[in-house]
């Protein structure tokens, strides 16, 4: 095989050849610099056989993420790929009881679960000696004359009078001795006004007049009588299932559903709860505050927060500090007259103006006639075109003043001119026959005016 046809040997060939063997029969010392298959187009835009991935060997698909991690399949180690894996289910099969949600949930829906729960709850004995709701049942069965009230309990026994005095002193029987002063008494009365010391059941007198009313205070009862009483509170509380009445008997639900309503829904007026717990009070923000510390606004840098010794105007300010190059005469200056000011000032009034037409652009002396800012941001009319202030403030006669206003191309009626310069001349006044355009024009417009009213 020809070494000249190498593609690290061969010059550059191709539809754009750069250059030709001259001495073809001469072996090239060196490689190109172009190889054939490797430059950048071949690698930005590979043909079809070029761009397929080189196939990893089996001995090292092992060691390979994209082998380990093939989806669909389990991820087994390298170390022991290559063991055989019996084609067998491992584990035990679990058998499913009762889950969790169902051991969670076993609070009575309806009627007829809350009544077979009864009937489970019948087989305890403290469901029986203890119902709910009710007071504790110790199974006693007492005689038919002490339920009524008519027998007392006890026994009577014989004793001594000794110690039947020591009962009535601790247990004192209703006497009239042990009663004391009787109602309506005046020592009794005033123990009621001093103590407000009123015997059992009495009632308070105010001196009310009971006549004009026709009610008997000692026989009439006062109060509402409830015609419509409302049994076995308690136990309906505690089981809201026992009240028939209540229509809207509270619904006891799960606890997760709540939880997941509270954080999955919005809640109108107030922020969605994410689960991080309460906040501990309405003004409580969360975060870190995004200024650490105090910054200086807009306003503080432009007005500054300097003492007063630094906002104060530097000593130097206006004036030399080196002794005899001061600018000011007198025993600090070195000069002996005080009122005498050394060097020029920036505006030369002293001088005489310049002609702004044939003043030097090299002469930068300001001679008190330029114009000023107002000028500048305001300027007049036509100074585009190079037409200043002064050139409408300056005198001219009756021709020179026909000739401009003829080169501007205005029209005027037969008359018009004349009798708007006689106006003018008076009022510039001067005792000549001149007057500016700034005056002419004002005048002509006023006579304007006039012949159309």
């Amino acid at each position: 095989m020809d070494a000249r046809a190498s593609s690290y040997t061969q010059p550059m060939t191709g539809q754009r050849q750069r250059y030709a063997d001259t001495a073809p029969q001469i072996i090239p010392a060196g490689k190109s610099s172009r190889v054939q298959g490797d430059g950048a187009k071949v690698c930005v835009q590979p043909e079809v056989d070029q761009n397929e991935r080189p196939i990893t060997p089996d001995e090292l698909k092992k060691y390979r993420k994209s082998t380990v991690h093939e989806p669909g399949k389990i991820v087994v180690h390298y170390g022991r790929s290559d063991d055989h894996v019996p084609d067998q289910v491992f584990g035990v099969k679990a058998v499913y009881g009762d889950t969790a949600a169902g051991l969670m949930a076993n609070y009575p829906t309806s009627e007829l679960m809350q009544w077979r729960l009864d009937r489970q709850e019948d087989i305890y004995a403290s469901t029986t000696r203890e119902p709910l709701g009710k007071s504790f049942s110790r199974g006693h069965v007492l005689p038919g004359d002490l339920t009524s009230g008519e027998q007392p309990f006890g026994v009577q026994g014989e004793v001594e009078p000794t110690s039947s005095q020591v009962k009535d002193l601790v247990f004192p029987i209703d006497t009239a001795t042990m009663q004391g002063d009787p109602e309506g008494g005046a020592a009794h009365s005033m123990y009621i006004k001093t103590h407000g010391d009123y015997a059992p059941g009495q009632q308070r007198r105010r001196g009310y007049d009971w006549g004009g009313s026709g009610i008997d205070p000692a026989a009439a009862t006062f109060g509402g009588v409830d015609r419509a009483p409302y049994y076995d509170g308690v136990a309906k509380a505690l089981n809201p299932l026992r009240d028939v009445g209540n229509k809207a008997s509270a619904s006891i639900i799960d606890k997760r559903v709540e939880d997941f309503k509270s954080t999955a829904n919005d809640e109108l007026g107030r922020v969605k709860n994410l689960g991080h717990g309460e906040k501990p009070h309405e003004q409580h923000i969360y975060g870190v505050p995004s200024r650490r510390f105090e910054e200086w606004s807009a306003g503080r840098l432009i007005k500054g927060d300097y003492p007063a010794a630094e906002q104060a105007p530097d000593p130097d300010l206006g004036k030399s500090l080196h002794q005899g190059y001061r600018n000011i005469s007198g025993a600090g200056g070195g000069g002996s007259d005080p009122e005498r000011a050394y060097g020029v000032p920036c505006i030369r009034t002293d001088l005489p103006a310049r002609n702004a037409n044939s003043r030097s652009v090299a002469d930068n002396v300001n001679y008190g006639n330029e114009p000023g800012a107002v000028s500048l941001i305001f300027p007049s009319g036509g100074a585009e075109r190079g037409v200043v202030e002064q050139d409408y403030v300056k005198p001219y006669d009756k021709d020179e003043l026909a000739a401009f206003y003829a080169s501007t191309g205005i029209p005027m009626e037969e008359g018009e001119f004349d009798a708007a310069f006689e106006t003018a001349c008076e009022l510039d006044g001067g005792g000549e026959d001149v007057c500016t355009i700034n005056t002419f024009q004002r005048v002509r417009m006023y006579n304007m005016s006039a012949g159309m009213e």
